[in-house]
């Protein structure tokens, strides 16, 4: 009864969190144009770094995961979802391309359902405190 409470709070309040598309566009409209530093100061160094052959350098955040395990009687399934940005800079450090892999949170049934629909935003948008647009 509590996670359909929640569930109808969130709903109606249009998401708990930013959904991927909205996130992706914030993101972009944040930090395209600017120094790749900017991502670091804020999130801390990448997961991963990678010079291109253009000079141009690949960077990869991956700043949430977490994992759901299903547990049947005779067997079970863990699904990983994360939250990763990658960023393509130029060769002075110039963001010029953002982008990211994000899922929306949910189990299965009903919650799956609203989840696979936004209904709690996605997994960025709760690791950013990034809330839905009006």
């Amino acid at each position: 009864m509590r996670i359909l409470g929640m569930l109808v709070l969130c709903t109606v309040l249009g998401g708990c969190a930013a959904t991927a598309p909205e996130v992706r566009a914030r993101l972009g409209q944040e930090y395209i144009g600017r120094n790749a530093d900017m991502l670091v100061v804020r999130w801390g160094p990448p997961t991963s770094v990678f010079k291109l052959n253009s000079g141009q350098t690949s960077y990869v955040w991956q700043l949430s995961a977490t994992t759901d395990i299903q547990l049947g009687r005779s067997s079970g399934s863990a699904t990983t979802y994360a939250c990763k940005v990658s960023v393509i800079a130029s060769p002075t450090g110039i963001i010029t391309q953002l982008d990211t892999e994000d899922y929306n949170p949910g189990g299965e049934g009903l919650i799956g359902l609203a989840g696979a629909l936004g209904a709690y935003g996605s997994l960025c948008g709760q690791r950013l405190g990034m809330k839905p647009q009006t």
